[in-house]
């Protein structure tokens, strides 16, 4: 059976050796790089299905590393973990930087092989698409930041036939669209964090994304001095469709399926 391969980016030679035999009697097959620049080769001449990386490097720093990978088709799928001592006590800074570096996980050294362990085992099962879980029940991906919304809509949704996933904030929503590869995806605007319109425009961007139909669905309208602005806006962000809330379920019912029915 093929092990699965680890890159692991670090330019501290003990650590490295350690971690490597952490990993190693763990099952995985590990391949070492002393600097960002020798990992970005690594990573595109190995396809690993994992690669941690160290954020204070020789050459550039891993921040750096981990967006290069991100921002590479033939990459950007690869889980990274970010691992470092770079972070004074109590500072969440390094840790806001990995997330708008698009790293999936950040670890503080030192940790035990059980946080590695488990950080590894966990993005090596949630990274990989998952199948459909019933052949012809479309999947539904439903991103609010409502709880009240989010189960009453999930409900209607169920009572239909469709599959659907949660997601309470856009972060949350781009991870699980990636991972759960839904037949369509309703956005709400308002969320915590990032905007509606802005993870619109962030899922049109990634290639295994972008073919998904976005129907933005919200009451920012009522916000807006012209509230056909709010349209106008979901257009310049790609999205597919617009509904106002409050949602009728007619409506909801209509609008997918008129995107699903050509998919």
């Amino acid at each position: 059976m093929k092990k699965i391969k680890i890159l692991f980016v670090d330019d501290d030679k003990d650590f490295t050796e350690a971690t490597t035999l952490i990993l190693n009697n763990a099952g995985y097959e590990v391949i070492i790089a002393g600097d960002g620049r020798t990992g970005l080769q690594k990573a595109m001449t190995e396809k690993p299905d994992l690669i941690i990386l160290d954020v204070i490097l020789p050459d550039i720093n891993g921040f750096s590393v981990c967006r290069e990978i991100k921002e590479n088709p033939e990459l950007q799928n690869t889980p990274v973990i970010l691992f470092t001592a770079i972070s004074a006590e109590s500072a969440t800074y390094p840790k806001n930087i990995a997330i708008h570096h698009k790293a999936d996980a950040y670890i503080e050294k030192p940790a035990s092989p059980e946080l590695l362990l488990e950080k590894v085992n966990f993005l090596l099962t949630t990274s990989k698409p998952k199948p459909k879980i019933e052949a012809g029940r479309p999947k539904i991906l439903l991103v609010d930041d409502d709880p009240d919304f989010l189960e009453a809509t999930k409900q209607i949704l169920h009572a239909n036939r469709f599959d659907v996933i949660t997601a309470k904030d856009g972060e949350e929503g781009i991870q699980k669209a990636k991972i759960e590869n839904p037949d369509l995806i309703f956005l709400d605007v308002i969320m915590p964090g990032k905007d509606g319109y802005t993870v619109c425009y962030e899922l049109r961007k990634n290639p295994q994304t972008r073919p998904i139909p976005i129907i933005m669905l919200t009451a920012i309208g009522q916000q807006l001095s012209k509230p056909e602005y709010a349209v106008d806006i979901a257009i310049d962000h790609l999205a597919d469709d617009f509904i106002d809330k409050p949602v009728d379920t007619q409506t909801l019912l209509k609008k997918i399926e008129k995107h699903l029915l050509f998919r």
